[in-house]
């Protein structure tokens, strides 16, 4: 499903996982994602060309909200706007809390028909995975 929001396209392949909380000796309860925010792009990070990967420790409540949010890899430019992100998660209700890992990778590329200067895209393959990518603003000479 592709929408855009406010200058974002928006990639959701929106599925179910399993939580690693247990609800009995042998099952685990299934949650699915009821509300998702995508980290924004920093402009920092945008403007001196940086990418990078943060990998993300959830915790969820048995209600769906997030409990806690814990970034145990990411430069620090990208910190604040994944946490930030995820803590506003929510899921379905479910019998039991879980915790899970997420992964954001923050890519930039060319500026093409699909994505102008000014957008954001986020791809997300819920919920261990969320790409945004932004363009790359052009680097512009002259020649005297």
């Amino acid at each position: 499903m592709l929408r855009r929001l406010a200058g974002t396209w928006f990639l959701l392949s929106i599925c179910s996982f399993s939580s690693f909380g247990q609800t009995s000796a042998n099952s685990t309860s299934i949650l699915r994602v009821k509300k998702f925010v995508g980290p924004a792009y920093p402009a920092a990070a945008r403007k001196n060309r940086m990418q990078g990967t943060t990998a993300t420790e959830l915790h969820v409540r048995s209600d769906g909200t997030v409990d806690s949010v814990k970034v145990v890899m990411s430069h620090p430019v990208f910190h604040d706007y994944v946490e930030a992100a995820l803590r506003r998660w929510v899921f379905e209700p479910a019998t039991g809390s879980g915790n899970l890992r997420v992964t954001v990778s923050f890519k930039l590329q060319a500026c093409d028909e699909g994505l102008r200067s000014t957008e954001t895209r986020i791809e997300a393959d819920f919920p261990d995975l969320v790409e945004v990518t932004a363009c790359l603003d052009p680097v512009v000479t002259s020649i005297n």
